[in-house]
């Protein structure tokens, strides 16, 4: 019932969309530059074909408000165009764009996950993105982008940034990142506790998102793309294996999942109980401020081992027992750094999801050559600006802009798996989560995995 109650949603808003007062798809332009596609060019011609002076972009995370206004204001001065941004905290975000466009009040472009991809494209709130040619694409964006935003074969959008996971680890207690699971338990062997209470490796392990990287190698998680609701496999043989192996971390690792979200790897994290963590992107930032916030200290520590005024000058004892607590200080100390997810084993990989944030076209607003402009603006021209206004990578690679720790993260999202865009992704991640947490807790493996098998064929078959 359920999914016939969406499917119903989706056939209104089709009919309202067409019949109601929705207006008709207005092109973004009357024909393309000559040659090959360019930045500049698209720039132009958007502009070219533009009616209004004002673009309106609907937004709906609040970290993103900041970025937004610093953008516009660019924008503004470098284009004289103004823009609108406009932040969404409803629920129901397409059904009311599609009211809002009735109305003549809808959004030029928007900004979404492209999880979101399907009921976009279906309720006909995304313009495809025509304008891209394979070289320009090839040039500029990675393969994982132009997939998570690909649907049904056809483009949509234009990517501005991502979130995927990364492996932290403290430099000071291991030189070289793990390169599997197998390593993390090897060194969890030798590892000494010297009253530090450092946990070795923690995960949210009630995340069914990075749950996944267990078996997203090799299960068929709808299809290449992520955009076949029929095309589900996640019962063969490899799978079956991954999560027996992850079911042995559970008392290998005492993790008690009820007690770990990714909040509190990241506290431990900060505080410097943590060896070991899979944390989200986001992370990054945080190892930014806590770096900053050890070079500043640093000087001052240095400076109490520097030879004083004769008049000012300690014991030598004093002074000795001062530079040994000091050294104390030093090794107690993190360096935390980020590195690629390990594998599971030498034999089993592991593969993470990321998600793409893109800037889409409303078919619907009052101005799309304005809305294909600023997206456009937000995906290529803002690209250098991204990670300072909201914390996150932009798509586009930067390259030298890039340091090391943002270069290994860009590169874990090149080799990541695109979250899928179906609808009943939302049922996939409820219901292996339930999976997930039966295997953990030491049910059979196999039989939790047909299980899962057997209620997402049913929810992809109503």
């Amino acid at each position: 019932m359920r999914r016939k109650r969406i499917a119903y949603f989706i056939c209104m808003i089709m009919l309202v969309t067409m019949f109601s007062g929705c207006g008709t798809k207005k092109g973004a332009t009357e024909e393309l530059p000559p040659g090959p596609v360019s930045y500049e060019g698209l720039m132009d011609s958007f502009k070219q074909s533009a009616k209004e002076d004002t673009v309106t972009c609907w937004y709906a995370s609040e970290g993103d408000k900041a970025w937004l206004a610093a953008a516009a204001a660019d924008f503004e001065k470098e284009y004289g165009i103004k823009v609108n941004p406009v932040y969404y905290d409803g629920v129901s975000f397409f059904e009311d764009m599609n009211q809002a466009n009735q109305k003549g009040e809808g959004p030029d472009v928007y900004l979404t996950g492209n999880d979101q991809l399907e009921l976009a494209t279906t309720s006909g709130m995304a313009e495809e993105n025509t304008w891209f040619d394979d070289a320009f694409w090839a040039e500029n964006y990675p393969e994982t982008a132009k997939r998570a935003f690909n649907y049904q074969g056809k483009q949509y959008g234009y990517p501005v940034y991502f979130d995927t996971y990364c492996l932290v680890y403290d430099a000071n207690l291991l030189e070289t990142a793990p390169a599997s699971i197998d390593d993390i338990l090897a060194f969890l062997d030798e590892y000494e506790d010297t009253g530090s209470t450092k946990a070795v490796f923690r995960w949210d392990v009630a995340d069914p998102y990075i749950n996944s990287m267990f078996v997203a190698s090799y299960a068929n998680l709808f299809g290449e793309n992520g955009d076949d609701a029929t095309a589900f496999q996640i019962n063969n043989e490899q799978c079956v294996t991954a999560m027996e192996y992850f079911q042995s971390l559970s008392a290998y690792l005492w993790m008690n999942k009820g007690n770990i979200s990714h909040d509190i790897i990241m506290n431990r994290i900060k505080d410097g109980t943590l060896v070991l963590g899979l944390c989200k992107s986001d992370m990054l930032p945080v190892l930014y401020e806590m770096q900053a916030a050890n070079q500043a200290a640093q000087p001052e520590q240095e400076g109490q081992g520097e030879v004083q005024n004769p008049e000012e000058q300690e014991t030598d004892n004093q002074g000795e027992e001062e530079q040994g607590q000091n050294e104390e200080e030093k090794k107690d100390s993190t360096n935390y750094q980020v590195a690629y997810v390990p594998s599971l084993t030498a034999e089993l990989s592991s593969t993470t999801f990321s998600t793409t944030y893109g800037a889409m076209v409303n078919p619907y607003g009052k101005d799309t050559a304005l809305g294909n402009m600023f997206a456009l603006y937000l995906s290529y021209g803002n690209a250098a600006k991204q990670f300072a206004g909201n914390g996150k990578l932009p798509v586009i690679n930067q390259q030298e802009g890039f340091d090391a720790m943002q270069s290994v993260i860009y590169a874990q999202y090149i080799n990541s798996k695109p979250v899928p865009k179906v609808m009943v992704l939302g049922d996939y991640l409820s219901e292996s989560g339930i999976t997930y947490d039966a295997i953990w807790s030491g049910e059979n493996a196999k039989e939790q995995l047909d299980l899962l098998q057997e209620k997402m064929q049913t929810k992809i078959n109503e």
